[in-house]
């Protein structure tokens, strides 16, 4: 995680724009589909994209709703 708060801010309006890019190009895709898109982007959990959509008000599920949907970890040892 980025330790200078300009940075962080950064990202997060990043996050952001890539949350709406993603919602624009593919309409037909779940909330939950476009946050985990977002986040193997940014290497980040579905819970983390969501708090930093939340900062802004976007229309997300809540953390809860996010956790129950997203799909479990892949094991990559087998």
């Amino acid at each position: 995680m980025a330790r200078n708060t300009t940075l962080r801010k950064l990202r997060n309006n990043y996050i952001r724009t890539r949350f709406r890019h993603h919602r624009k190009r593919n309409p037909k895709w779940t909330i939950v589909a476009v946050i985990e898109e977002v986040g193997d982007e940014f290497f980040l959990s579905p819970c983390t994209i969501t708090k930093i959509l939340k900062e802004m008000d976007e229309a997300v599920p809540t953390v809860d709703t996010i956790t129950k949907y997203t799909r479990p970890q892949q094991n990559l040892l087998f």
